[in-house]
């Protein structure tokens, strides 16, 4: 109680002047305080507590009593004042304490989150991007007219070379390979009349009994039929193809990739029946910028991945390069044969690649995550003794592949770098790399330690 009303005094003298009034005369009690008292804001060397009494004090009674509270107030103003210092004094401290006892917090960075830096070689390379397209592939047509009888194949089915895709119904050409077999005959019966004329003529013609204008139009009329004989015979033989090419069969072995017709539609000559792909063996179509075509050469690597394969590679050779730039880009095309044995690819995947141009000295590598850019300078933050660390670095060639740099300077093997991108990194900041958590089995028990047995 005595305390707050210490308190209240000491900021009444913080503003210049402390009074008491019990009406005329006036008694003035002045007390100057020094400097060191000077605690409360406004309290100062001569600042003044002034007390003021009434007419009561002209009687001795009341002027003893305004003595004694005018000296009562200066003490209580003097120990409000300590009261206040001590006050302020130990909230200094408490402030400076906590702040002594307030440590920073220590980043832990997952096992994915650094990377070690490590020797090796980076290859230039150019990156190229295209679909990948059989090498070989057969649009199977119909040769011959007539109502489809059956289709034997759909869609993914594999076949092999002579397996039959499609049977035509042979009504009408078996009709046209009876005629041609008649015309045939007939023609075969006139040529023998005629070679027999013919060598009848010829024996009148030595005995003078004929003409030599007689035997000519005998050996005309032989070598006409000679050619009617001929004719038929390819009308024979065409019929027959064309009965033979009703049924219809792969010229390749692949994989069906498009039905065109069903069984009892009439299709005419030429009309497409199957596709079959060769998938064994694709073909990788890509452009690439002009400026690099003198790099590339025939029979070059090139690595290469597709969407849903995740992380597996596949690679090719360069096999042919366009000798003309694309009008529009003006950029050269390449094509990349790509071994397909298990024809895990297929057709029209996109594939995003490289071509490995040449191949760099080792050197420390690190994630191109890693490396990060300020003022045209480029960094890493590294964890060096429990801190992080910032290092100036030099990058050189890049692997779009590997997504891996080579570093010039500034880092050298073995050095652990942060290769995600973080904000609000700051130098000398603890550091550590966190503990994997151990794996739970479905029982809820933990696996036992290495060298330690469970109970």
């Amino acid at each position: 109680m005595v305390l707050a009303i210490a308190k209240v005094l000491a900021y009444r003298a913080a503003s210049g002047v402390l009074r008491v009034s019990f009406s005329r005369p006036r008694i003035l009690v002045t007390a100057f305080l020094s400097a060191n008292f000077a605690i409360a804001p406004g309290i100062g060397k001569g600042k003044a507590i002034m007390i003021q009494s009434s007419s009561l004090a002209n009687k001795p009674f009341f002027r003893r009593r305004s003595t004694w509270v005018a000296v009562v107030l200066v003490l209580g103003s003097a120990g409000a004042l300590f009261a206040y210092r001590a006050d302020m004094t130990a909230t200094a401290q408490a402030a400076t304490e906590a702040k002594k006892t307030d440590k920073p917090v220590t980043l832990e960075f997952a096992a994915g989150d650094v990377a070690t830096v490590n020797i090796q070689a980076i290859e230039r390379t150019v990156a190229i991007s295209g679909s990948l397209t059989p090498l070989t592939q057969s649009l199977v047509k119909s040769t011959v007219p007539g109502q489809v009888k059956k289709v034997l194949v759909r869609e993914g089915q594999t076949v092999k070379v002579g397996d039959i895709v499609a049977e035509i119904d042979t009504t009408d050409l078996r009709a046209r390979l009876d005629a041609a077999q008649a015309d045939h005959e007939e023609r075969r019966s006139r040529l023998t009349i005629a070679a027999r004329n013919r060598d009848t003529n010829q024996a009148l013609l030595k005995q003078n009994f004929i003409s030599q204008n007689a035997y000519d139009q005998t050996q005309s009329t032989y070598q006409g039929s000679d050619a009617a004989v001929r004719w038929a015979d390819a009308q024979v033989r065409m019929a027959t193809k064309a009965m033979n090419d009703a049924v219809v069969r792969s010229p390749i072995a692949g994989v069906v990739a498009k039905r065109m017709v069903n069984g009892g539609e009439r299709i005419t000559p030429d009309a497409p029946i199957v596709n079959i792909v060769d998938l064994t063996r694709l073909e990788l179509e890509a452009s690439i910028p002009a400026s690099d075509v003198p790099s590339v050469v025939l029979g070059q690597s090139v690595r290469f991945r597709v969407d849903g394969f995740g992380e597996r590679q596949f690679e090719g050779k360069v096999e042919r390069i366009n000798p003309v730039a694309e009008p529009g880009s003006r950029a050269i095309k390449l094509f990349v044969a790509v071994p397909n044995p298990d024809n895990s690819l297929k057709g029209g995947m996109f594939a995003e690649g490289v071509v490995a141009l040449s191949q760099t000295v080792a050197s420390p590598v690190i994630p191109f995550s890693a490396v990060f850019e300020e003022a045209g300078q480029s960094y890493v933050f590294s964890i060096e003794d429990g801190k992080l660390a910032k290092r100036a670095v030099s990058v050189g060639q890049k692997d779009e592949v590997s997504g891996l740099v080579a570093v010039k300077s500034g880092l050298n093997e073995g050095v652990s770098v942060v290769r995600i991108r973080m904000t609000g990194l700051k130098v000398g900041a603890p550091a550590m790399l966190k503990t994997p958590t151990p794996t739970v089995k479905n029982d809820g028990v933990s696996p036992a330690p290495t060298g330690e047995k469970k109970s």
